[in-house]
């Protein structure tokens, strides 16, 4: 935006320039060659100064030595131009220099230039008149309103400019930065699904390990009995009978424990432990961002499956928003039974907010915690971080939802 606004004004000032030039050079018929050649002169110079020494995108430029050295060098084209130029036409290339230099230089140099323009320019209307303060007077009263003018109308283009420039600086950073975030919660998203997995993975390993021992301990166990059994089967019946029993009570407990295992792998459900998920969720989190997680968890409470599922899911969803929208740095998370209740709490350290909005994530989280008969509650005050409550009634219903 800023690129394009100074290219549309350096377009203006070479049409501009290039209808003075030719109007001057109709106007002086008889020296005309030498009136187009420092035209030209002052052109190729103004053209190295825009396109080599401006840093039209450089915010921070100085004045330097070549820079000086060229706007001196322009001034004096301008006095010989007027000089040859019988007209007052040439007058307006101080317009056209003072212009060119406050849009592209600081606010000081800017109000130099002004006196050092207007002062040339009236040296230039004296030599024009032959130093006739009389008819120059008024010329000289006539300029001063315009170069005034002219000033504030380009100091306010470069105000304008510098302005655009650090909104567009501003948006690329939090594009940036929000291109960061969305790759962050991305990979943490990528590392919860893995840690998920090789829980699975790992509880299913562990459960066919224990139908392994199950089944070997439990045929183990009946083969000696049924052993004891043959050797007893013509000694003592009694004790052989009872022998034959236990090996059967045990083949029929060996057997239920292998149907439940396999009943759990089937379902899919009761592979992942809640509080390993916990865990691995605080483990991941910490690796993959720049928060810190401390954590009070009672691990002798027991949640039925629908209320560990909305736990996490709240856990997850405080975790994002806190580290996205409250740029939170460190959490408080509690899990703990009082009163005969059960409460899960998640606090942060974030910017906070007076007034909270409640968004679509956390209207379904109130709604599934109502079903489940629980109460949620959240608080929030500016610069004191944001805090989310649930608590799960052991033994009566409670559905109530508070915003504060």
């Amino acid at each position: 935006m800023v690129s394009k606004s100074k290219n549309i004004i350096t377009c203006i000032n070479y049409c501009a320039f290039t209808l003075v030039m030719i109007a001057s050079s109709i106007y002086n018929v008889s020296n005309w060659i030498m009136l187009l050649s420092l035209y030209f002169i002052f052109l190729a110079f103004y053209s190295i100064n825009t396109f080599f020494l401006h840093g039209l995108y450089n915010k921070n430029r100085k004045l330097t030595l070549l820079n000086f050295f060229i706007y001196f060098f322009e001034v004096s084209l301008i006095f010989f131009i007027n000089k040859f130029d019988s007209s007052f036409l040439s007058t307006s290339l101080y317009l056209f220099l003072l212009e060119d230099i406050v849009v592209n230089e600081k606010f000081n140099i800017g109000i130099i230039s002004l006196f050092i323009m207007y002062i040339m320019c009236c040296v230039s209307i004296l030599n024009k008149l032959y130093y006739d303060i009389s008819k120059a007077v008024t010329y000289i009263l006539i300029a001063l309103p315009i170069f005034i003018v002219v000033y504030i109308i380009f100091f306010l283009i470069n105000y304008l400019l510098k302005q655009t420039s650090i909104i567009e600086d501003n948006l690329r950073d939090i594009t940036i930065k929000k291109l960061e975030k969305d790759l962050l919660y991305a990979n943490l998203k990528l590392a919860y699904e893995r840690v998920e997995a090789m829980t699975a993975l790992k509880e299913r390993n562990r459960i066919a390990r224990d139908i392994h021992d199950t089944v070997g301990h439990t045929l183990t166990t009946v083969l000696i009995q049924l052993e004891a059994s043959k050797r007893l089967i013509n000694k003592d019946t009694d004790t052989a009978l009872e022998k034959l029993g236990l090996a059967q009570s045990q083949v029929r407990k060996g057997l239920n424990n292998i149907r439940n295992s396999v009943r759990v792998l089937e379902s899919g459900n009761d592979i992942l432990d809640f509080y390993s998920e916990i865990h691995s969720i605080i483990k991941e989190t910490e690796k993959h961002s720049e928060v810190v997680i401390k954590s009070q968890i009672d691990e002798n409470i027991s949640f039925e499956k629908s209320q560990e599922k909305v736990i996490l899911s709240a856990f997850l969803e405080g975790l994002t928003n806190g580290m996205k929208h409250g740029k939170s740095s460190a959490f408080l998370l509690k899990i703990y039974e009082k009163n005969e209740n059960i409460f899960f709490s998640l606090e942060d350290n974030g910017i906070g907010s007076d007034i909270i909005t409640p968004g679509f994530g956390l209207r379904a989280m109130r709604d599934r915690i109502l079903e489940l008969n629980g109460n949620i509650h959240v608080s929030s005050k500016a610069n004191e971080g944001f805090g989310l409550y649930i608590s799960f009634p052991k033994y009566m219903d409670v559905k109530e939802v508070n915003y504060e």
